[in-house]
């Protein structure tokens, strides 16, 4: 899956000028003398067809009113311009949850922060003993949550996170962030601070962060290799941006390790039934005794207007925190031997219905990579690795688990025969439509892997 895929979702809204929203009103109508205004609507009784006639149309015209009340309601309250029953609402882009700002480029990145990130580590925790209720969770760990507010040239958008230390590191998602100049942090005490970056790693959808602050209170997290399916789980993020500011959820662990694809990357992900929607990334997902075992990045979400999928949250595992954390701290960001692809599984259906091979088809290819310079090529299918068959991406990165930078593997590749034309008519040769879509054997391409921070794309 892309990166501007991703639902979660970025809320996006123009920033707010100083203006009337609605306009100015209308002036008083001309005060006129009322035997003028009396003539001017005197009429003949109704006849009975004409009277069921204006019934009609009376309900007609409620009913339309009534439709844009709530639009307009829903816009004044979203601060959408556009559809409120649009994508960016209702219908998340496939795994997404809906944060991507469109209008949002690669020109902006945030300020980096200068100091010394080195001493930041983050400590999983044995469970503790005290079982919260509800209340008493909100209460203990709403002032280790914050509101972020990202801006980018005319527009803005938002997400939620959480801090990570008294003296102002804080911890979001990496797509939350993405493509911003600035970041602007509320605590829940309502104080502002504007942030800069430490680190962010895509491909696990985590980004440190710093505000210059003292006397926070901190989340304490506790292993995630010790969840069990049915524990009880709590949210508290930012679902729609500021308007539900703080929002409590909960929910039950319905799901351990799922394997999700999204924005080109395979994430191993903990799935919740606690609601989480648009500005809920980078929330903490809390246990029944207040420490964090994930931060909420995405939701499975339907782009179909008959189709509806509820309840299926995802988090990044508490062990999976600790590992990136420190490395954003020290490095700021996280290398690893690539082959600078993103690929989509082919499934036994797929491969079925269109006469192609599984494996993973290529959808995008970095002009940095070897694969690039050994001629490789989007849409081509990929089948094996160094002899091994591939049909997932986890099934890739188990191939390439182990291998480093610079050390090379052979893909077996197929491709899609160009399609031969007729030089008396241009027409595709009768061979070629006979043969329909189809995908043909077309060798081994050995390539090397290379520096994840070196990609170019």
């Amino acid at each position: 899956m892309k990166k501007d895929d991703y639902n979660d979702e970025y809320r996006e809204e123009p920033v707010a000028q100083d203006e009337d929203l609605w306009g100015s009103a209308p002036g008083a109508p001309e005060d006129r003398p009322r035997h003028h205004r009396a003539r001017r609507r005197k009429r003949r009784p109704a006849r009975w067809p004409n009277a069921l006639l204006s019934v009609l149309v009376g309900v007609l015209i409620g009913v339309i009113v009534c439709r844009a009340g709530q639009y307009l309601v829903f816009r004044t309250m979203t601060g959408e311009s556009g559809d409120a029953y649009g994508d960016d609402f209702d219908y998340d882009y496939g795994y997404n949850d809906v944060e991507t700002n469109d209008e949002a480029s690669q020109e902006y990145s945030l300020p980096l922060y200068t100091g010394d990130s080195s001493g930041l580590t983050v400590t999983l925790n044995a469970p503790a003993e005290q079982v919260l209720s509800a209340a008493e969770l909100y209460e203990q760990e709403l002032p280790a949550t914050v509101s972020i507010t990202v801006y980018a040239g005319s527009s803005a958008a938002y997400g939620s996170g959480m801090i990570l230390t008294a003296d102002g590191y804080l911890l979001t998602c990496a797509h939350v962030i993405e493509d911003s100049e600035r970041a602007v942090i509320t605590t829940s005490d309502g104080a502002e601070y504007e942030a800069t970056l430490v680190g962010s790693d895509a491909q696990t959808d985590l980004a440190v962060l710093k505000i210059e602050a003292e006397g926070l209170t901190a989340v304490e997290f506790v292993d995630s290799e010790q969840l069990v399916i049915g524990e009880t789980v709590y949210a508290i993020g930012d679902p729609l941006g500021p308007q539900f500011r703080s929002s409590l959820t909960d929910g039950l662990i319905s799901g351990l390790n799922r394997q999700v694809s999204a924005n080109g990357y395979a994430m191993t992900l903990i799935q919740t039934t606690a609601a989480v929607n648009s500005g809920n990334s980078g929330c903490p997902l809390f246990n029944s005794r207040g420490q964090v075992v994930g931060v909420v990045n995405m939701k499975m979400s339907s782009s179909s207007a008959t189709a509806s999928i509820d309840n299926m949250g995802l988090a990044v595992p508490s062990a999976t925190v600790k590992e990136i954390v420190e490395t954003l701290a020290t490095e700021g960001s996280v290398s690893r031997a690539v082959l600078g692809v993103s690929c989509y599984a082919v499934s036994s259906v797929t491969s079925q219905v269109y006469g192609v091979p599984e494996g993973l088809w290529v959808a995008t290819i970095d002009s940095a990579s070897d694969c690039a310079a050994q001629g490789l090529q989007v849409d081509d299918i990929i089948t094996r690795v160094d002899g091994v068959e591939v049909s997932s991406v986890s099934d890739f990165q188990a191939a390439t688990a182990d291998l480093e930078v610079g050390d090379t593997v052979t893909l077996t590749v197929w491709r899609e025969p160009e399609t031969e034309t007729d030089e008396a008519d241009g027409s595709a040769s009768a061979q070629a439509e006979d043969e329909g879509y189809h995908y043909e054997y077309y060798g081994e391409i050995t390539v090397a892997l290379i520096d994840s921070n070196t990609l170019a794309d």
